[in-house]
């Protein structure tokens, strides 16, 4: 419990002081001791409690774009948690590999599949790709990210539309998963037992904000994920 804790913990300061990643820390390093469909199932919860900072930014939602993607969106939530439910957890987990590196790749290299693609697909294949991968492996956010950077002029717009679209996407997500039992009464306490680290998390990012070095802890966040990879890989394998 205690271990699970630190983690949620750690993951959601990231994603409060660097605007993403809480999913995408936590969500393969829990799947190294837990099964992956639990994990995802548990972390749901604060994702959609991530959904509360709408009421911060509601203002400058941009809702041409959000609309265009809800659609497919949910077309891509459903589908997510059938593939959570039914596919084998080291499948998942491969999965959750080839995210991080090709999350690593976008940021730090030319190669960038998944933006060309979305660029390709326009808003409807970016909102079945997001809720696919949000409801599958709680990562659907690049998608939402590649299409609205686009779309939208200030940092205050985009992030509220980003919001906005996680939220969305997780009611359907939300939906599914307590419908097809992924989200059982012990792993809701067991989430329960670590919101007040989450919440905590949520106030030192946004107090820190500024007094952090975000290059720095970028760096830590960035070989996290590449070690939590080869990790996952070496789970998968052996």
């Amino acid at each position: 419990m205690i271990l699970i804790t630190l983690i949620i913990t750690f993951a959601f300061f990231a994603q409060s002081l660097l605007g993403f990643g809480g999913g995408l820390i936590c969500i393969p390093i829990l799947s190294l001791f837990m099964p992956v469909q639990d994990v995802v199932a548990m972390v749901m919860i604060y994702q959609i409690s991530m959904g509360l900072l709408i009421f911060k930014t509601h203002g400058h939602i941009q809702w041409q774009h959000v609309i265009k993607m809800l659609p497919m969106t949910i077309v891509g939530a459903v589908l997510g948690v059938m593939l959570l439910n039914y596919i084998a957890g080291d499948i998942i987990r491969a999965i959750l590999v080839l995210y991080i590196i090709l999350h690593l790749l976008r940021k730090h290299t030319k190669i960038d599949p998944l933006g060309r693609i979305i660029k390709w697909g326009d808003a409807h294949l970016a909102g079945f790709l997001g809720g696919t991968l949000n409801a599958m492996i709680g990562g659907g956010g690049p998608a939402f990210i590649l299409y609205l950077k686009e779309k939208v002029t200030t940092s205050s717009e985009f992030r509220a539309s980003i919001i906005m679209m996680l939220m969305l996407s997780n009611i359907p997500r939300a939906i599914g998963t307590i419908g097809t039992g992924l989200l059982t009464y012990d792993l809701f306490t067991t989430a329960l037992y670590a919101f007040p680290g989450f919440l905590l998390a949520l106030y030192l990012g946004q107090k820190l904000h500024d007094k952090i070095p975000q290059e720095k802890f970028f760096y830590l966040v960035e070989t996290l994920l590449a070690l939590s990879a080869i990790l996952l890989t070496l789970k998968i394998i052996f």
